[in-house]
């Protein structure tokens, strides 16, 4: 190789060399799948069941074992190993190679990595070429795994609406019950007996509003500390607020530090929240508090605005107290004097205070493992500071100083790792070690603006760190990556920075606080659950292959997403955008002749073949057609393409420094394509949205037969399709003289034959005759096709020609002129229900007129079967589904063509023994050689997959008859039949060296079975292990458990009945109530028996006791000798014993829901009872009197009006022109 080979593949060696020890490194998920249940296939796969594969299939693929050293003495080997100087390795010198690096690995495994990197199958590989591979297959690998880790806060913030005025300072969790023995330390980091600790959460705002809520955040009590306190209020201007609030869960105290420079402490045991005493005497106010207990000791860690630590300690605090005693006085609202407690003497008791910031504290810590006090600062020189405790009042105290430019804002400890968690305002997470002061370890770069908060989870490898714009995001400790980034945006908790947090590591629930609260609920260890709740895709699948020679499967979905999978575990092991720019719809995918690359094609009708074990793009067909693809088949080195276009083409296989070659078929089908297959490689099979299938050979292109059900069950001859544009150029130029042949007929078939015919759709040409007036266009079935371009039919026929002399020809702009468009048909109305959806042949039969090489399934739900002889046709046909309106979407069958297997629409897989349906029907088997089966498949059906009960088919007449052509009815035997996915089956394959089936659904899963119907898992959920006796019996899905009939659930279980048993029980019960009911009817009987003897019964009648009994029944009263018919009966309804309880959120308190309403009755006019005469008249005297009374007090004040008046003339003439300008008249 050259130089500059050689530099490129030093550069490729660096990078794979850090490619393979990172991408490798197994993850959270990669340990749980090697750690979680293990599934086994059951029935049919002891093949792969060996102790010895099941060994080698543990340690893993063989590229997955390679190491730099590997690669290394790889590098040497390729150059030694070339004993013939080609430049490369053949597969002998490749397997030689290997095998003496890694030593004993057998010959399939190293084959399988020659062909993975061999795509172009020139039999050689270089070292460029493998060292290539190894890169793109690490980077891909690096990428998936990625791609594939769950989100670490998978729900959305949940707000907690708070009634505070100001920002919450302090967030924290107390327990109910606290731990004897705290050994993780610091603020209730405490390890607990039970899996979730329980308790409530504190939180306290500036302003000294204390909450309480419980673990769901429901508010439960409210505290205004003002209002607690003994002393008088402060007649200060400037108001004091609190700085910092700290649990002491074990003395069931909770101290709280203000501006005030005092530090006071509460009972908060029971529901009592009481000063108990303070701390006083302090230089600057507290603005950071630390708590730490074991149960026996405790360390109280305070730190105030200049900077100063102040440390207590308690050897022993339950016995002893926090504080010593005797540097104060007991009793109730004591105040601690800082001073006093700094000249302790007592051996119980520890205390120290050091100067070590020259700027405020930003974050205290006691950390235990270290056995020291850890504080810091926005300073440069001291940054952050670990303080050792001593031992003694007399030991001297040791520092030591973090130095980092622009200081740390917050920290946090890792006792697991022995690591230190910094942020800052440089926006950098920073990883330290304890004992390394200079220079951290790691960094990670993501954050805009000043890191705040920030937390370790060591049991999960992440960081959790918070921005002063509220953005979140999670790192992984490990890979020193970012694993989630919660956008500021999707943290709507006003336009305040967080200003305190709580991590809950036991329930993984991070908490945030503003002026509200935030919560964000993580994952938690059930893993299992979010496994079984995953899919195989994203979106729809559209097709699934399996490979023989890597063992993997391969699915592509509707989202342009191709995953390969190993079919023995179940693990994905590479994924790729078949689409990068624009998500493309993957529509059909099929593996090239030796199976080592992939052809894809997409909706927008590109084609692109791949090396799918690494995800590489190895090239990309011309765009022939841009409607979607269908059918994808690779024969002779030849790609063979049909799809919405309505043709078939082909692209010739060539190497990349050769020119493209490709042709176009002549176009057969009217209406779009959507199967095709291949018999061998003679003939193809395309079928269509009308139900046309048409049958080609592959060497000349040539279509030789067309069936149609609907038609005839006789072979037919094609209708060749003519674009309507080509059909006007050759009207022109027939006019000019000039007549171009190559516009009509194809270079590689022979059309001397064709005559002129008139067929239903269009208007067949012949050689040497005017083609007739074509009929109008018609609507096509949908949209799409409405706007392709009108077609012309060409049928090939052995008749004669018609008399078409007469035939008036008329120019396209005239005959476009005089197409009117017509009402739909009902001929194009039936088309849904004749579409074909599946073509199938079987390859180990022969044509012959009475044997069926073709199976294709239509959109009725039936299977019908054909010879392609020309003396054959349809030979019998089946219905294939449990159901109305229900398709089988897809089909397929063994290597020997035992077996058939379908799928329809509704998820319903079937299995069918055809190995004699439809095979030499007329019993002449003389030139037939017998075929030798190695292992008859029907046979390994269990008998409990059969089906039973009124599902069973059943076949009401075996043959029909259709046009003078018996047509057989019966159907193959049906071996199984089992619910496989909730919506429609897409793809179905049989895996024949383990016996087993993969389907792929549009459910977005791809599944695996075995050949019985047992449930093996689905790829991307929890793995398995083929084969292996020793694996963990496997769980059904849960949605197939949910609507699985009986025959599914039979056959899913193994041929046990779950639910019978409570069917049982039923039908037992039913038993004993109808004993009951007939013990009863032997009662009454009884009863009538002695009525006649009775003689108060005696005396009526049945008739009268009948008549009696309907009289009361329509009146509904009863009589009573009192009251007499206003007597009426009472009627009790009866009430629920309690309210429903509903879950009421939040949002709708204010909203009145009615849930419930007592019976009631329409209410009645009311009636006044008549009034007696007496007391009318009395009623008439008193009203007259009290008329009466009236007018002469009215009349009184008239007289004495008009004295006033006489006597105080001058004031009446002042008082007149009042009296005239209000009424607008004078008064006389």
């Amino acid at each position: 190789m050259g130089s500059t080979s050689a530099q490129g593949s030093n550069t490729n060696m660096k990078m794979m060399k850090k490619a393979s020890s990172e991408a490798w490194s197994p993850t959270d998920g990669d340990k749980h799948k090697q750690n979680g249940p293990q599934l086994t296939a059951g029935c049919g796969c002891t093949k792969s069941g060996s102790p010895e594969e099941g060994e080698k299939r543990n340690q893993g693929r063989v590229e997955d074992q390679i190491n730099e050293e590997h690669l290394q003495r790889i590098e040497a080997m390729f150059h030694e190993a070339d004993t013939d100087g080609g430049g490369g390795l053949d597969m002998e010198e490749f397997r030689e190679a290997i095998k003496k690096i890694m030593g004993d690995i057998d010959d399939e495994d190293v084959d399988i990595i020659f062909m993975k990197v061999d795509t172009n199958c020139d039999g050689g590989v270089d070292w460029d070429e493998y060292l290539n591979y190894m890169l793109l297959e690490y980077r891909e690998k690096d990428s998936l795994q990625k791609q594939n880790r769950p989100l670490y806060f998978p729900k959305p913030l949940k707000i907690v609406p708070v009634a505070h005025c100001e920002p919450i300072v302090r967030l924290q969790f107390y327990p109910f019950q606290t731990p004897q023995a705290e050994k993780n330390g610091g603020q209730g980091r405490a390890v607990p007996k039970t899996r979730v600790q329980l308790g409530r959460y504190l939180s306290i705002s500036r302003d000294g509003i204390l909450n309480y809520w419980s673990e769901r955040f429901k508010l439960t009590r409210t505290v205004n500390l003002d209002q607690l306190k003994r002393a008088p209020p402060s007649t200060s201007i400037q108001q004091i607020w609190v700085t910092d609030m700290i649990c002491l869960s074990n003395l069931n105290l909770l101290a709280i530090s203000s501006t005030g420079r005092d530090v006071e402490f509460y009972d908060i045991s029971a529901s009592k929240c009481d000063i108990v005493f303070s701390l006083t005497g302090l230089e600057g106010y507290v603005v950071v508090m630390d708590y730490w207990s074991d149960g026996t000791k405790a360390v109280f860690s305070i730190g105030d605005i200049e900077g100063y630590v102040s440390v207590f300690i308690s050897s022993d605090v339950l016995q002893y107290g926090l504080f010593n005693s005797g540097a104060f006085k007991s009793g109730g609202n004591c105040r601690i004097p800082v001073p006093a407690l700094l000249k302790n003497t007592s051996k119980y008791f520890l205390c120290f205070k050091v100067a070590l910031h020259n700027n405020w504290c930003h974050q205290i810590r006691f950390l235990p493992e270290l056995n020291a006090v850890a504080t810091c600062c926005a300073s440069d020189q001291t940054s952050m500071v670990l303080t050792t405790v001593p031992h003694s009042q007399k030991a001297k105290i040791h520092n030591s100083c973090f130095q980092l430019r622009k200081g740390i804002l917050c920290f946090d400890y890792s006792p697991e790792f022995n690591i230190l968690v910094t942020g800052g305002f440089d926006r950098i997470v920073r990883i330290w070690n304890p004992y390394v002061n200079n220079c951290a370890t790691s960094q990670m770069k993501g954050h805009s603006t000043a890191i705040t908060h920030i937390v370790v989870n060591s049991s999960d490898n992440k960081i959790i760190s918070i921005s002063k714009d509220k953005n979140v995001r999670v790192w992984d400790l490990q890979d020193c990556a970012c694993l989630q980034n919660i956008h500021s945006r999707n943290v709507t908790m006003s336009r305040f920075p967080i200003s305190s947090f709580h991590y809950n590591r036991d329930t993984n629930t991070l908490v945030l606080a503003t002026f509200l609260i935030g919560v964000l609920h993580g994952v938690v260890d059930d893993v299992d659950t979010l496994h079984k709740l995953q899919t195989s895709h994203e979106q729809p699948l559209c097709t699934a292959l399996y490979n023989t020679n890597f063992k993997q499967v391969v699915s592509g979905c509707h989202n342009g997403v191709v995953s390969v999978w190993e079919i023995l575990t179940g693990e994905k092991i590479m994924q790729f955008q078949t689409s990068p720019e624009k998500a493309v719809e993957v529509t059909a995918m099929t593996f090239d002749g030796p199976k080592r690359r992939l052809i894809t094609g997409s909706k927008d009708g590109t084609l692109r073949l791949w090396n799918f074990n690494n995800g590489a793009l190895l090239a990309t067909l011309p765009i022939l057609n841009d409607n979607e693809v269908t059918g994808v088949i690779y024969i002779n080195q030849r790609i063979y393409v049909s799809g919405w276009s309505k043709r078939v083409m082909w692209y010739l296989d060539v190497k990349e420094d050769m020119e493209m070659e490709y042709r176009i078929w002549n176009q057969y089908h009217a209406e779009d394509i959507y199967s095709m297959h291949a018999h061998g490689n003679k003939m193809l099979v395309t079928a269509s949205y009308s139900g046309d299938i048409i049958v080609w050979n592959i060497d000349s292109g040539r279509a030789f037969c067309r069936f149609n059900a609907c038609e005839s069950p006789r072979p037919l001859l094609p209708n060749r399709v003519i674009d309507r544009s080509a059909f006007d150029r050759f009207e022109a130029s027939e006019s000019k003289g000039s007549f171009d042949e190559s516009e009509w007929t194809d270079s590689s078939e022979d059309r001397g034959e064709a005559t002129v015919s008139q067929s239903s759709q269009g208007v067949s040409v012949g050689p040497g005759a005017p083609p007739p007036c074509p009929p109008s266009p018609q609507e096509d079935k949908d949209s799409s096709c409405n706007s392709a371009p009108e077609m012309i039919q060409e049928e090939e026929s052995g008749a004669e020609k018609e008399n078409e002399k007469t035939h008036q020809k008329k120019s396209p702009k005239q005959r476009r002129k005089s197409g009117k468009p017509q009402p739909i048909s009902a001929v194009e109305l039936e088309k849904p229900r004749l579409a074909v959806e599946k073509a199938l042949f079987l390859g180990t039969r022969e044509r012959s007129p009475d044997t069926a090489i073709l199976l294709t399934s239509a959109a009725d739900g039936y299977v019908y079967a054909w010879s392609i002889h020309h003396l054959g046709g349809l030979l019998g046909k089946f219905r294939a589904v449990h159901s109305e309106g229900t398709a089988i979407s897809t089909m397929s069958t063994d290597l020997q063509d035992q077996m058939l297997l379908t799928g329809d629409s509704t998820g319903y897989i079937m299995l069918w023994d055809i190995e004699r349906y439809c095979f030499c029907m007329q019993g002449e088997r003389e030139g037939l050689a017998p075929l030798e089966k190695a292992v008859h498949l029907p046979s390994l059906i269990p008998r409990y997959c059969k089906m039973t009960g009124p599902r069973r088919m059943k076949v009401e007449k075996r043959t029909e008859v259709v046009d003078g052509w018996s047509v057989s009815l019966t159907p193959p035997p049906l071996l199984s039949s089992w619910r496989g996915h909730l919506k429609g089956i897409v793809s179905l394959e049989y895996v024949e060296r383990f016996r087993l089936i993969v389907t792929a659904s549009l459910d977005c899963n791809v599944r695996l079975w075995t050949i019985a119907g047992s449930y093996i898992g689905t790829f991307g959920q929890a793995q398995w292990r083929v084969g292996d006796p020793h694996a963990f019996p496997w769980e059904l899905p849960v949605d197939l458990r949910r609507v699985g009939s009986c025959q599914t659930l039979k056959v899913l279980n193994q041929g046990t009945q779950p639910h019978w048993n409570c069917a049982k029980r039923i039908l037992e019960t039913l038993t004993q109530q109808k004993l009951r009911h007939t013990a009863m009817a032997s009662a009454a009987s009884d009863v009538q028996e002695m009525m006649p003897a009775d003689p108060r019964i005696a005396q009526y009648s049945n008739d009268q006791i009948e008549e009696t009994w309907q009289h009361w029944q329509e009146k509904g009263k009863q009589t009573s000798a009192i009251l007499g018919l206003a007597y009426k009966q009472k009627v009790r309804h009866h009430l629920p014993s309690c309210p429903p309880d509903l879950q009421v959120s939040f949002s709708s308190r204010e909203q009145l829901r009615v849930y419930k309403s007592m019976p009631y009755t329409s209410l009645l006019p009311i009636i006044q009872p008549p009034v007696p005469e007496l007391l009318k008249e009395q009623q008439q005297k008193t009203q007259d009197g009290a008329d009466m009374l009236g007018k002469q007090k009215r009349n009184n004040k008239r007289g004495a009006h008009v004295r006033f008046s006489s006597a105080k003339g001058a004031r009446r003439k002042s008082i007149a022109p009042k009296q005239q300008t209000r009424g607008g008249s004078s008064i006389t």
